[in-house]
Parts: structure tokens; C-alpha cells; sequence
């Protein structure tokens, strides 16, 4: 039987993974560059992924409880902010978000799983499971270079038509 902090890792990373989806998921439709559109359609289906590559995992090791499905897009029409992603009473889903400002919190989501997975792979034990998050961290901070890049890139094209090169 898996230990309980095992678990806990696992169930966390899960939440994550399903928060990213629904960011991803919902800003995609907001963003005016084709590209981008696309990327965070493909982004969609790798956090669903990775949330089923850690709910199997979690299967294996022997959890008999279902898996955490916490969704902050309950539906199209009603969409609700979860605490955990976005302060409490921000405006932000009403906000006129620039495709800049949308890759930037895509590019901290990832940071951020990179940093969590980096974490837990510290306090754990078990040698497999060490292996597995610093695996998960490695993907992640792949996601992130990846956003970061293609942040930049795009900050710098919005300096270079207000004249600041």
C-alpha cells in the first residue's frame, strides 16, 4: 500500500493537471493568433494526459478511492472561478486578456508544475516514485522553456511596434 504522502503528491498533481486543462481549454478561444489557438488545443489533450498517466499510476499503487476531478469551467455557459487558480472576486474572466498575458500565465502554470513536481521528488522515499515526479518535472519545465520562449518572442514583437529597439 502506498504511503498516505504518496498519495496526497499524486492526487495534488492530478488537481493541477485538471486546472491547466480547463485554463487551457477556456482561453483557447480567446487568443487572436491562430498558432497560439492551436497550441493551447494541443495543450488540452497533453494535461488530459498527464492527468490520466498519474491517476493510472495512482490505480497501481493501490488506491481504492476514485480520483480528485475538481473542474474551475463547470460548463459553456456557466463558468466558475476556482480559488486555487485565480484570486477571489477577480474580474479576470470578464478581462479583454492580450495573447501576451494569456501565454505568460500559461508559461507560470507550467513553471509552477515544474516546481511542485521538483518538490515532492524531495520529500519522497521511494526511489520510483523520486524517478516518476523528476520525470513529471522534467516534461513540465519542457512546457515551460516552450511557453517561456514563445512569451518573449511575442513581448518583444509588441516592444519593437511601440519603437522601444
Amino acid at each position: 500500500m502506498m504511503s498516505k504522502k504518496i498519495e496526497n503528491i499524486l492526487r495534488f498533481g492530478m488537481k493541477m493537471e485538471k486546472n491547466a486543462q480547463d485554463f487551457y481549454s477556456f482561453y483557447a478561444n480567446s487568443l487572436q493568433d491562430e498558432g497560439l489557438k492551436k497550441l493551447f488545443e494541443e495543450f488540452v489533450k497533453i494535461e488530459q494526459e498527464h492527468y490520466k498517466y498519474l491517476e493510472n499510476i495512482l490505480k497501481s499503487l493501490g488506491s481504492q478511492e476514485p480520483p480528485i476531478s475538481i473542474s474551475w469551467v463547470v460548463d459553456d455557459q456557466n463558468k466558475m472561478v476556482d480559488p486555487h487558480i485565480l484570486v477571489d472576486n477577480s474580474k479576470i474572466l470578464e478581462a479583454d486578456f492580450s495573447d501576451l498575458t494569456i501565454l505568460r500565465l500559461a508559461y507560470l502554470i507550467e513553471s509552477d508544475f515544474a516546481a511542485f513536481y521538483k518538490h515532492a521528488a524531495e520529500k519522497v522515499e521511494d526511489g520510483n516514485v523520486k524517478g516518476l515526479l523528476l520525470h513529471l518535472a522534467k516534461w513540465e519545465e519542457e512546457h515551460e522553456k516552450y511557453f517561456k520562449e514563445r512569451y518573449h518572442s511575442l513581448m518583444k514583437k509588441e516592444w519593437e511596434e511601440i519603437d522601444l529597439f
